[in-house]
């Protein structure tokens, strides 16, 4: 198990890869609780096979973090190159919760703390031209 913290201002998906290179996961999942200053996600549009993109920033009055409630995914490779496949959902000061699959975009305030648990093995992202994706293979 690999226990990270992150700061103001990181970016979450460069972290958790810069965490997975350092310390050569090829394979793993990870947790990750915190607050976010903003937010990118993403949403999968089968018929126009690529990613719907949405951006959030907290906005309400002098509140200036979302609460992460949950983000988790995988650590896998593609072409020699980690792969971080997440989903995060949080909560705004008003009660809303947002959420979707994690995007480069979503910056930590005031902290963040990521559990990475790494995996003997490999485990790889292979290109599907039918989803227009890089799915899972074991």
């Amino acid at each position: 198990m690999i226990v990270a913290r992150l700061d103001a201002g990181e970016d979450i998906l460069f972290s958790i890869k810069a965490v997975a290179e350092e310390y050569k996961v090829t394979a793993g999942t990870f947790n990750l609780i915190g607050a976010l200053e903003s937010m990118k996600v993403g949403f999968y549009d089968p018929a126009k096979r690529t990613y719907r993109i949405q951006k959030y920033k907290p906005g309400w009055g002098a509140v200036r973090a979302m609460e992460i409630l949950s983000c988790m995914g995988n650590i896998a490779h593609r072409e020699g190159e980690v792969v971080v496949h997440g989903h995060i959902i949080l909560k705004g000061y008003q009660g809303y919760t947002l959420g979707g699959h994690l995007l480069e975009g979503c910056r930590v305030y005031p902290t963040a703390e990521l559990t990475l648990l790494k995996a003997k093995g490999t485990l790889k992202r292979i290109q599907d031209n039918a989803f227009n994706l890089a799915l899972l293979h074991f």
